[in-house]
């Protein structure tokens, strides 16, 4: 549970790297950074734009399961999509639209980490 925190809806003046796909946030992007303090440790995490919607898209499901106290663990985005995936058992596209939500996540991993061997 959380003690405090904020979010906001900065652009980014630097690259930064996302807390969900580790990919990276460019100059000139909006990204989500929420900071607060949990269970008396000090945090921020920021969260690109496409890995903010997945999450929204996500949580919005009703086979979504949270644990009653926590809606969501940061940095975990990945892990509960391979997880809402086989839970969704209607026929109207939302098990591939879960899969394809992973999938884009892994390939800005991919990138980011291409751009920098080649850096």
């Amino acid at each position: 549970m959380f003690d405090f925190q904020t979010e906001s809806t900065p652009t980014a003046r630097k690259v930064h790297k996302c807390n969900e796909c580790h990919g990276h946030i460019e100059p000139g992007q909006k990204y989500q950074l929420i900071s607060g303090s949990w269970d008396g440790d000090m945090g921020a995490f920021k969260t690109c734009m496409p890995c903010l919607a997945a999450r929204t898209w996500a949580i919005a499901q009703p086979e979504w399961g949270s644990d009653g106290e926590h809606l969501y663990y940061f940095g975990q985005l990945e892990e509960d999509l391979s997880y809402l995936a086989p839970e969704i058992t209607s026929q109207d596209g939302r098990r591939f639209h879960a899969y394809r939500l992973q999938v884009l996540m892994c390939r800005r991993r991919l990138a980011a980490k291409t751009l920098l061997k080649v850096a």
